[in-house]
């Protein structure tokens, strides 16, 4: 999923504040009745309502409110489980499979889900027009990345048929034995008819879902949800109301947490003042903290000269342990089956100077002005901007610039490109959006429009390709050669995996589980009983 994170600065502050003891709370008498709304709080942002186009990991939250794929996430185990496809079967060669869509199966609205709608779903996603996010994610199957790059014009040759009402059959192009894991991004969820053309989707509200909730309004106080009735588990669902509220002022959001106002910080928090210090949840998550340069403007699309600029930046200090809990020197997060690809963990000043001349640039002569773009009120952006400049600024002929902008117009000064943005260099935290290495790697792909590098390395896209074409242990090992050229060529360079950091009474909401994705499906919350602290009498 952006999915673009909030900064894990958040999760480094938790450990630190971590440790401490409730100093008073108000305990609930066992026989008050349950809230009916459940309030979570997000960083401020632009709240994007179509799931073709969004990124951020709050906007994946909450989506597994309102929209339902075929599959869904296990709430602790991530494991796929059937949603709106009540079975499936699988072809002997594994690249065909049949969809059955539960026959209670409905929109909001009371209208029946089609296999229709999630195939003209699916096909709004590859139009070239839509330029939907995540659109690389479809090009498991068969036909799906010619159509989507505009190679072929006809839908048809895209393999997703409807082949009944309930029914959707779908072809890939080889074997993927991931892709019920896939199919739980929001990207595969279905879209109500009358939202296909749609633009301005918040000025649509309330528009018809499937999922287990609606949307009711959105202003500034929040995104208001309430149960949906026409859902076909609505029966499981045991909260009738869901607030989400955006704001990035820690203070207020904690005080209304310890006042029992607000039921999740999911972004915003001031862990130091937090009365409830056994609500801190931490946990290390499939996400990786990274900078990556502009590798479409010349000459930093020049992968020597790159690799040369990485090989001077001092990695021990850069990833120093004493401020990170898990130093990254790979994309993706090491695992038992994917431990393979190798990347840049030292500088090697020699190979330095030595990549600069075969590039043209001796000593750094000839190279314009490298910009470093960081968000305003990061002290660790500062410090990592800071020691680049200084080890890059030791080339006699090199002027490094470290541009600050806005940290809320951050990740959209990121996204204008390099030329519009005026940046060599930005940084950003992403969390993958299932659990495989593809969820990290399909990004980089020339034709991603994740690529925000603008990165074009055909060699790379080659090994991506053949890894496709294997399976099990085989098709990691592939995925690990991959990884290894993307970080031989300093396209991306990794700082430290992050952590997730969440406030939370899991004694009190049933349903939530810490978890590598931080995804908490709302589905499966509900309130339990207020725990009593020791420091904490009870009158009745």
């Amino acid at each position: 999923m952006d999915k673009r994170i909030r900064m894990a600065a958040l999760a480094l502050a938790a450990l630190v504040a971590g440790g401490g003891t409730a100093s008073a709370a108000a305990a609930a008498d066992d026989a008050q009745p349950k809230p009916e709304e459940f309030v979570v709080a997000f960083n401020l942002l632009e709240l994007q309502l179509d799931p073709h186009h969004s990124i951020y990991s709050a906007e994946a939250q909450i989506f597994t409110a309102l929209y339902e794929g075929l599959f869904s996430y296990d709430p602790n185990s991530l494991d796929p489980v059937k949603a709106a496809c009540k079975s499936y079967t699988r072809s002997q060669d594994g690249k065909t499979y049949t969809f059955y869509i539960r026959d209670e199966a409905a929109w909001s609205d009371g209208s029946p889900l089609r296999a229709r709608d999630f195939a003209d779903a699916w096909l709004r996603a590859l139009s070239p027009a839509t330029k939907a996010d995540y659109g690389e994610f479809f090009d498991v199957i068969a036909g799906a990345h010619d159509f989507r790059s505009g190679k072929s014009a006809d839908p048809g040759s895209v393999g997703i048929t409807v082949i009944g009402e309930k029914v959707l059959q779908v072809k890939l192009e080889a074997r993927a034995d991931y892709f019920t894991r896939l199919l739980c991004h929001h990207s595969f969820s279905p879209i109500h008819p009358s939202m296909l053309a749609a633009k301005d989707w918040r000025s649509a509200l309330p528009f018809p879902v499937n999922g287990p909730y609606v949307p009711k309004s959105l202003d500034a106080s929040g995104l208001l949800m309430a149960k949906n009735e026409k859902y076909w588990d609505a029966a499981s669902v045991r909260v009738p109301r869901i607030r989400a509220i955006f704001s990035d002022d820690d203070a207020d959001v904690t005080r209304r947490f310890d006042d029992g106002g607000i039921h999740w910080l999911a972004g915003p928090m001031d862990l130091q003042a937090l009365l409830d210090q056994s609500s801190i949840q931490v946990g290390l998550m499939f996400s990786t903290h990274y900078w990556f340069f502009d590798c479409r403007t010349a000459p930093w699309n020049d992968r020597d000269l790159r690799r040369a600029l990485a090989l001077l930046l001092p990695w021990g200090e850069l990833r120093s342990k004493d401020r990170y809990l898990a130093p990254a020197s790979t994309l993706v997060l090491p695992y038992s089956g994917y431990q393979s690809a190798k990347g840049i963990t030292a500088a090697d000043q020699d190979e330095a100077l030595r990549l600069l001349e075969k590039s043209g640039h001796k000593n750094g002569s000839g190279l314009p002005k490298l910009t470093i773009l960081i968000p305003d009120g990061s002290d660790d952006a500062q410090r990592v901007a800071g020691l680049a400049k200084e080890a890059w600024e030791k080339l006699p002929d090199l002027a490094v610039e470290i541009k600050t902008v806005p940290s809320n117009s951050y990740f959209e000064a990121v996204r204008s490109g390099p030329e519009a943005g005026g940046w060599t260099l930005a940084s950003t935290s992403w969390i993958g959006d299932f659990a495989d290495p593809l969820a990290f790697l399909q990004m980089w792909a020339g034709d991603s429009n994740l690529n925000d590098a603008r990165l074009a390395d055909p060699e790379f896209d080659r090994l991506l390709g053949a890894a496709s074409l294997k399976t099990g242990d085989e098709r990691l090992d592939a995925l690990g050669l991959a990884e290894t050229r993307l970080l031989s060529g300093a396209a991306v360079l990794p700082l430290y995996h992050s952590l997730a950091a969440n406030v939370i009474d899991t004694d009190y909401v049933e349903g939530w589980y810490p978890n590598a994705l931080d995804i908490h499906p709302f589905k499966y919350l509900a309130f339990g009983e207020h725990k009593v602290m020791s420091n904490v009498a009870v009158l009745r």
